[in-house]
């Protein structure tokens, strides 16, 4: 299957990786892109972690069991939830980047 990549396109792949070969400059920006939102996440991760005082598996067994604090509370509820997106999102993009290497 040919794929017809507008020129503009092709240039800001070259100039992101030094690369003028659209397929393997495209494999680097996604290689990049990647590793660019697992470190995103690992932060944003690490500041659940240091709010809670845990990791999120450990978190997640205390929530499960209803020994969270104020657990239906609106910030206590939201956080899980979008701590367990994080992880969620950590496990597909880890995927993702063996996919990639």
């Amino acid at each position: 299957m040919a794929v017809e990549v507008p020129k503009v396109a092709l240039q800001v792949l070259t100039d992101l990786t030094g690369e003028p070969r659209f397929e393997v400059a495209l494999w680097m920006t996604l290689r990049d892109t990647v590793e660019h939102r697992l470190e995103k996440i690992a932060a944003q991760r690490k500041a659940y972690e240091n709010k809670y005082g845990t990791d999120f598996a450990a978190y997640q067994k205390k929530w499960n069991a209803e020994q969270v604090p104020n657990q239906y509370a609106y910030e206590v509820e939201k956080d899980y939830l979008e701590w367990e997106g994080l992880v969620t999102r950590e496990a597909k993009l880890r995927e993702i980047s063996q996919w990639l290497m």
